[in-house]
């Protein structure tokens, strides 16, 4: 959708029924006259500014979320609540973003959209030697701003990181073990040692197309190569993680 022009009544329609909230609520919640969306939906064209901003809202549900949370005095506490279940809902609705989450709070909030693509990478990669499995479906991606999540870096850059309670089952005790010894082995490492391993890591990397032509790493190539790191620095499980950064500074520092 081209955001220069216009969203669609379509487009606004969908953000009423996926965010459970009605129209009259949704101009408070932007700070728009109370009839605007109502205006729209009867054939008004909205304005550069407004249709960006609707269309952030429909494509990303933690913009949605950040607008909810700072404006939601202007709701009544039945239509603060439904939205917020549903907004949550759509946030939580595919693996990596719940892996995501899980993340965010166990950092309480403070990571930076660059460090929690290097510890998505690092969980999936262990996840794949250890377990055999995928954390998540996504594939590491090759792409021009170097991020191998790139749909979840813009959303995460987009708002400030919040802390978000998570449904019990959401994630295995196997896989919050994997992902928890991942932060206890890369989590005190800045973006500077990220950047350098997983650079000199994709050297090593065979790259793929996915259906849609993009230039992947698979996760076959990630599982190998991470099967062949734990046999090397002899991880057998989340508690020995911390081995291989350790060990992969070591080297970069002695080829300065």
């Amino acid at each position: 959708m081209n955001t220069e022009t216009q969203v669609t009544v379509k487009d606004i329609q969908r953000i009423l029924d996926e965010y459970r909230i009605g129209k009259k609520p949704l101009s408070k919640l932007l700070g728009w006259g109370e009839t605007t969306i109502i205006r729209y939906l009867e054939g008004d064209i909205p304005t550069k500014e407004y249709a960006g901003k609707l269309q952030m809202i429909l494509e990303n549900p933690s913009y949605y979320y950040a607008i909810l949370e700072e404006n939601k005095d202007l709701l009544t506490g039945v239509a603060y609540r439904k939205s917020k279940k549903a907004v949550l809902a759509k946030m939580m609705d595919t693996k990596i973003n719940i892996v995501l989450q899980y993340i965010i709070n166990q950092y309480k909030g403070y990571i930076s959209a660059t460090d929690a693509q290097a510890l998505l990478y690092y969980a999936q990669g262990f996840s794949l030697a250890l377990d055999g499995v995928p954390l998540f479906k996504d594939d590491y991606m090759i792409n021009n701003e170097g991020y191998p999540y790139l749909n979840v870096f813009k959303q995460m850059a987009a708002k400030v990181p919040a802390v978000l309670d998570l449904a019990e089952n959401a994630l295995t005790e196997k896989e919050k073990n994997i992902i928890n010894g991942v932060i206890d082995a890369f989590g005190w490492y800045g973006k500077h040692m990220f950047s350098a391993i997983m650079n000199r890591e994709k050297t090593f990397f065979k790259i793929s197309r996915d259906k849609m032509n993009n230039k992947i790493i698979s996760h076959d190539t990630i599982k190998g190569y991470f099967k062949e790191v734990s046999s090397r620095y002899g991880i057998e499980s989340a508690e020995d993680i911390y081995r291989y950064p350790d060990k992969w500074i070591m080297d970069l520092k002695s080829d300065v």
